[in-house]
């Protein structure tokens, strides 16, 4: 139970860190990149019917695990959803590559920042049958006080992982990792 008051703690903290979307009105305005807060707008929808889940949260290697009936998606999903690159002011701030079958189908797209001060460095999502499959996330920020870097992987169907480092000035550096199955 400890761990999990801890985990609560810093993901407050790693919440406060993340970037803060400008309020537009979304509808008048086409994404320029992957939707990834409709994707996982639709993904809490369906998360919300499933009623087994399996959740360890390690920090710096001492793990806890618990099997719950139901998680708060709106909080644990939010630090995908933080990482939506959608911004008419990022147009041109990031690298897009696509893969395609010799059918013409698309299996993967990756986002690559362009400009350091972004905290979103990558964004690859992995499609199966026109349907994303995996993302994987990697972001980052560096300040005097600060250094945190976070790997966020989605499996479509399976879970999803959050491993945070950060390191603080004079302090040594702490891991952390959510891995949630279902």
């Amino acid at each position: 139970m400890r761990l999990f008051i801890v985990f609560f703690i810093i993901n407050i903290f790693f919440s406060a860190c993340q970037e803060v979307a400008t309020p537009t009105k979304q509808a008048d305005k086409p994404n320029i990149f992957f939707d990834l807060k409709g994707f996982f707008q639709k993904e809490k929808a369906r998360l919300e019917k499933i009623n087994s889940f399996k959740k360890i949260v390690s920090i710096d290697g001492v793990s806890e695990e618990k099997t719950l009936a139901t998680l708060d998606f709106e909080n644990e999903l939010s630090i995908f959803i933080a990482s939506d690159i959608n911004r008419p002011a990022w147009s041109d701030k990031y690298k897009v590559d696509s893969t395609f079958t010799k059918k013409s189908q698309l299996t993967k797209l990756t986002y690559t920042a362009l400009d350091n001060s972004l905290k979103t460095k990558s964004l690859i999502i992995d499609f199966q049958n026109n349907t994303a499959s995996k993302i994987a996330i990697e972001k980052s920020t560096d300040n005097t006080i600060a250094q945190s870097k976070q790997l966020l992987t989605y499996n479509t169907g399976k879970g999803y992982t959050i491993q945070s480092e950060q390191t603080l000035s004079l302090s040594s550096t702490k891991t952390i990792r959510v891995n949630v199955t279902y």
